[in-house]
């Protein structure tokens, strides 16, 4: 007989989601995870061919990484959280899946800037139901106590779909070109938005919360934005999704072109090299802080705060080891551990987010906290270190990204203290009003 999860209760539809049934479907989402970091992390790699190429600027290549790619996120974003409340989040996530994909296939038959700039747009406007419709699974299907741990899991699934993507990116460009590359990593998800289709369906509502949420009505447009904001905790963790994301997504963003230019490095090495360094700590980051923040907090949304807060004010000082480090290969031990601290925000905060909001309006406030890194890390901050590499260069030359980067590490201590703050006022809202499900 396979094994039943007490927490979820005995009835005959809480009894289908025995274990293994749940755990397929978190190995499934987390397949997503990594086709969606592929699809999404691919153009870091292979930014300075493009460039070559298409004949662009650093500036423009910022935009095409950062404002293109955010703004139709943004655009998507709330519509697609709003089905993901109200309908299947199966069908949500396999509708999104398929169009990335086929978006990210489509790049590698433009002939000009602008054409691969509306590819793009179709691949941030896919990806945008990806996180609202996975934390929204995710959170019927495992309890508060296990939920950062999974959280985690699944964040570190998209860390192993980063790595695939500098390393499948660089190595098919030196086989063949960048064009290829995008077409070659764009098909796997269209095949697994197949299997999805197939083979997953949704939990209940609520069912990890004890009860079936599905006589729970999903709160009109405008209420479902007040209940995010009209909470200080929760607009607070929407400021700390910023100031984490604008450094992390910076320096995923231009770290290739960084060892390319400063190390010298090709881009087959990048893909290697920095795709180990960067996957490795993003993985043990985000698995860790999970499990860490779950045993150390207990449901304790508090606790979960400071885990968050003491791992990003850990990773500054290895950012800096990463940036000005001379040898390349202590370069990458700091990129490797600023990148494993750096992820300790987000499975305690996701957690947090998930758990102090009602059954159907998880995926808006996933959909918020994902739009906020959106716009402020992906949008703002390759934008602007593409915007400060051209400023500095007739300064510094090839070594005005390594002092453009450094400026970007103000968010990862903003962040880390931000968290702290975070701490008390969560504690004082739960005194306020008692955590439900409903």
């Amino acid at each position: 007989m396979e094994p039943v999860d007490k927490a979820l209760g005995t009835d005959a539809t809480h009894g289908w989601w025995t274990l293994p049934r749940r755990h397929y479907v978190l190995f499934i989402l987390c397949l997503v995870g990594v086709v969606n970091f592929v699809d999404r992390q691919i153009l870091a790699i292979l930014l300075e061919p493009i460039k070559k190429d298409l004949g662009v600027s650093d500036t423009a290549m910022g935009l095409l990484s950062g404002i293109a790619f955010s703004a139709f996120y943004v655009i998507a974003g709330i519509p697609i959280a709003r089905m993901v409340d109200k309908g299947s989040r199966r069908n949500v996530l396999v509708g999104c899946l398929t169009m990335w994909s086929l978006a990210t296939v489509l790049c590698g038959f433009v002939q000009n800037f602008v054409q691969l700039a509306v590819a793009r747009i179709g691949v941030a406007s896919g990806e945008a139901g990806g996180g609202p419709a996975t934390q929204s699974l995710l959170a019927d299907l495992y309890p508060i106590s296990q939920r950062a741990t999974v959280i985690g899991i699944w964040l570190a699934s998209q860390a192993i779909g980063i790595a695939f993507g500098l390393f499948f990116g660089g190595w098919l460009n030196t086989a063949f070109d960048w064009r290829i590359a995008f077409i070659v990593v764009g098909v796997p998800g269209l095949l697994l938005a197949i299997g999805i289709h197939l083979t997953v369906k949704d939990p209940p509502r609520g069912m990890a919360d004890g009860g079936v949420g599905k006589q729970v009505e999903t709160p009109p447009l405008k209420e479902a934005f007040l209940i995010a904001l009209r909470s200080p905790s929760l607009r607070l963790l929407l400021i700390i999704a910023m100031c984490c994301s604008f450094a992390g997504y910076s320096i995923l963003g231009w770290g290739p072109t960084f060892y390319i230019r400063v190390h010298g490095m090709t881009t087959m090495q990048v893909g290697g090299l920095m795709g180990l360094a960067v996957a490795g700590g993003l993985f043990i980051g985000n698995v860790g802080a999970g499990r860490i923040a779950d045993r150390v907090a207990k449901g304790d949304f508090a606790v979960y705060m400071q885990v968050a807060g003491w791992g990003t004010i850990l990773a500054a000082p290895f950012g800096l080891l990463f940036l000005l480090a001379a040898d390349p290969m202590l370069s990458l031990v700091g990129l490797f551990f600023s990148k494993l601290f750096m992820t300790f925000w987000m499975p305690p905060t996701y957690a947090v987010a998930v758990g102090m909001s009602p059954v159907r309006n998880r995926g808006m406030i996933t959909a918020l906290l994902t739009l906020s890194t959106t716009v402020v890390g992906i949008g703002m901050g390759p934008v602007f270190v593409g915007v400060m590499n051209d400023l500095l260069e007739p300064s510094f030359g090839k070594e005005a990204i390594r002092y453009s980067l450094v400026f970007v590490l103000g968010g990862l201590v903003a962040c880390g203290l931000l968290c702290f703050v975070g701490t008390k006022l969560v504690r004082r809202e739960i005194a306020a009003r008692p955590v439900t499900a409903q």
